[in-house]
C-alpha cells in the first residue's frame, strides 16, 4: 500500500504542484496499450493461457538531472484472466468453481534515462529507456474468486472428490517489474506532445512460475519547467 501510495503523489503531484516551486520539468503521460500475456513461463502449464488484453494507465516524473527521471505508472486492465479455450481453466468452471470477472491494476516506481533529441522525418524526438518496479494487484467480481484449475484430492470418508487449486482472489499482489523504451516528441502544442513506449514486464513468482509479456503504449505528455 505504500509504494502505491507513493505512486499516486507522484502522479498527482506532477500534475498540481507550481512550477515556481520545481524548476526541473514535470510531466504527466496518460496513455492506453495492449499486452501480450500468453502462459507463465511461456510453456503450457495448468496456470492457463491469459486472455490478450488492453491497458489504459496514466505516467508522470520529475526530472532530477537533464537526462534522468524519476515517476510512478499505474496501468488498468479489465480482463487479467485465462482465455475461455484454456483447457484446465474450461475444466474448472464446468465442474462449478467460481470464476469471477478478474481485473488488473499495475503500479509501479519508474526510473527512466533520456537521451539527447534526435530529428525523425523533420520532427524533433527524444528516446528513452526505461525500468520499473512494483506489483499487479487483482481485483475479482462479485464471486469473489477465480479459480484457474483443479486438482484430485482424496475425502475424508475416503472418496475422491475435485477441489480448487489455484485460485485468483481480490487483492492478491503480485511482485512485478518492468523494463524497456520508446520516443517523445515533447510540446508539439504548448505544454502538449506524443509518445510511443514499448517494454517488457516480469512477474518473477506467479503461482511458482515466471510469467513474462510485451506491452505497447502510446498517449499525450504534458510537460511543464525547465530542465535542471
Amino acid at each position: 500500500m505504500r509504494a502505491k501510495l507513493f505512486i499516486f503523489v507522484v502522479l498527482l503531484s506532477a500534475a498540481a504542484v507550481p512550477v515556481s516551486l520545481f524548476a526541473q520539468v514535470a510531466e504527466v503521460n496518460p496513455y492506453a496499450g495492449f499486452y501480450w500475456p500468453g502462459s507463465p513461463a511461456l510453456t503450457p502449464n495448468s496456470v492457463g493461457d491469459f486472455q490478450n488484453n488492453q491497458l489504459l494507465g496514466i505516467r508522470g516524473g520529475y526530472y532530477v538531472t537533464s537526462g534522468f527521471e524519476i515517476g510512478g505508472n499505474y496501468g488498468w486492465s479489465n480482463h487479467f484472466q485465462p482465455k475461455s479455450t484454456d483447457v484446465a481453466s474450461s475444466f474448472a468452471g464446468a465442474a462449478g468453481f467460481t470464476q469471477g470477472i478478474v481485473r488488473a491494476n499495475i503500479w509501479e516506481a519508474e526510473f527512466s534515462y533520456n537521451f539527447a533529441k534526435r530529428s525523425v522525418s523533420g520532427y524533433s524526438v527524444k528516446p528513452y529507456v526505461v525500468a520499473g518496479a512494483g506489483g499487479l494487484t487483482t481485483r475479482v467480481g462479485s464471486d469473489g474468486t477465480f479459480v484457474l484449475n483443479a486438482r484430485l484430492a482424496t475425502a475424508p470418508s475416503g472418496t475422491t472428490v475435485l477441489v480448487a487449486n489455484d485460485v485468483l482472489r481480490s487483492k492478491d499482489t503480485f511482485f512485478a517489474v518492468s523494463y524497456g523504451g520508446g520516443l517523445k516528441a515533447e510540446r508539439l502544442w504548448g505544454p502538449m506532445g506524443i509518445f510511443g513506449d514499448f517494454r517488457g514486464r516480469t512477474i518473477p513468482n506467479f503461482f511458482s512460475k515466471s510469467f513474462n509479456w510485451p506491452e505497447v503504449s502510446a498517449g499525450l505528455t504534458f510537460s511543464w519547467g525547465e530542465h535542471p
